[in-house]
């Protein structure tokens, strides 16, 4: 049995890229008071938006509930758009509350209310970032 060397798991030219680390694609989560897109909840690339937004501290949910919000600035709390989305990564293992230490206050409304972010699980991060290296068919850059 022989062990492998870094040197024979480089590749061809002998360097191996570091991929970049995985962005959303959108400029901030959409809140509910927009339009929501038909065809939004079974789209993947909003699946790993919400997940690279939950690993920027984007989403929590508001008073210990099951009520997720967007989280601006770190001080407003608005209702989350993609909410579904959020429990469906919650109960898949993608996606675990924070401790309760973590807990912030929001202004949501126009009272300041207790926040618990949301945070990605191993699962979650491992999955966001198989999503990221996905290229689109036709895409050859």
């Amino acid at each position: 049995m022989t062990r492998r060397t870094n040197r024979d798991q480089l590749g061809l030219f002998g360097t191996v890229d570091p991929a970049p680390p995985p962005t959303p694609a959108r400029q901030c989560p959409p809140v509910r008071d927009r339009k929501k897109t038909p065809g939004a909840a079974g789209n993947p690339l909003v699946a790993k938006d919400v997940l690279a937004e939950v690993r920027d501290g984007r989403y929590g949910l508001l008073d210990d509930s099951d009520k997720v919000v967007v989280i601006e600035d770190g001080e407003r709390a608005r209702p989350a758009l993609d909410e579904d989305i959020v429990h469906h990564l919650i109960a898949n293992g993608y996606i675990a509350r924070c401790r309760p230490g973590h807990t912030m206050t929001c202004v949501y409304g126009i009272k300041p209310r207790p926040v618990l972010p949301l945070q990605l699980t191993s699962r979650g991060k491992s999955m966001l970032q198989r999503w990221s290296n996905l290229q689109p068919l036709g895409d050859n850059t």
